[in-house]
Parts: C-alpha cells; sequence; structure tokens
C-alpha cells in the first residue's frame, strides 16, 4: 500500500490546477490552510449586482507562494511564483499558467505524502469529487 497522496497523478492534478485556475475556482479544491483569497470591494460588486469576486488568490506551502491575480471580472489571471523568508519576498517570477499548476502540482503532492487533508481535498480535485 502506498503512501497518502501515491496515487495522485501529477499530470490530472496539473490539469486540473490549470482548469480552476482560469476562473480562479482553486481555493474551494485546496485544503484551507494553504490557500489565502483576495475578493473585490463590497460596494464595487454590490453596484454591479453580484457577490465579490475573487480577484486572487494564494497558496503557501513552506517558502514559496503561488500567486494568480487578475485586474477585474473576466480578465486572464498572471502566474507568479514568489520566494519568501520570515514574510519577506526574496524573489518573484512571473510564469505561464502551464509552468506554474505543473510545480504547484509536484509541491501539493508532496504535502499530500504527509497531509491526510491535503490528499483527501487533492485526490478529490484528481477525480472530479467521484470517490471509490
Amino acid at each position: 500500500m502506498g503512501t497518502a497522496g501515491s496515487h495522485l497523478d501529477l499530470e490530472l492534478l496539473a490539469a486540473q490546477l490549470r482548469r480552476h485556475s482560469d476562473d480562479l475556482s482553486l481555493p474551494a479544491a485546496l485544503p484551507p490552510e494553504l490557500v489565502r483569497v483576495n475578493r473585490e470591494g463590497r460596494w464595487k460588486a454590490k453596484l454591479a449586482g453580484r457577490q465579490p469576486a475573487v480577484l486572487g488568490i494564494a497558496v503557501t506551502i513552506g517558502d514559496q507562494r503561488y500567486e494568480l491575480e487578475r485586474t477585474g471580472v473576466g480578465a486572464a489571471p498572471v502566474a507568479k511564483i514568489r520566494h519568501e523568508s520570515a514574510g519577506v519576498v526574496l524573489s518573484t517570477r512571473t510564469v505561464s499558467l502551464d509552468d506554474w499548476s505543473r510545480v504547484l502540482a509536484r509541491e501539493l503532492g508532496k504535502v499530500a505524502r504527509s497531509n491526510a487533508a491535503a490528499a483527501d481535498a487533492l485526490q478529490r480535485l484528481t477525480t472530479g469529487g467521484r470517490t471509490g
């Protein structure tokens, strides 16, 4: 029997991350302790007759922060990977969504091997919510 998360197909996970990154629906698919969400202001959304939209997400794993940000509703997200230490950003790289999703999938796979809740969330992500 493999370790938790050993059944994750990293290519499938990367594809799912890419799919969820297009509309920034990723926070619902990942363990909440890893994700920070940035939403537009309430008043702006209220004037547009909708709930505040997600404008950015950040997934923090160790000293790396994987960010997706967009300038407004419907805008394409920009992917960045930041290296941090003690809250100080040491470097920032803007990368393609494909590269971002592949690197994040690899790191999430590592987290899943030692975190059962993360393994369950990632399993749901790769199976589209199906179990078994």
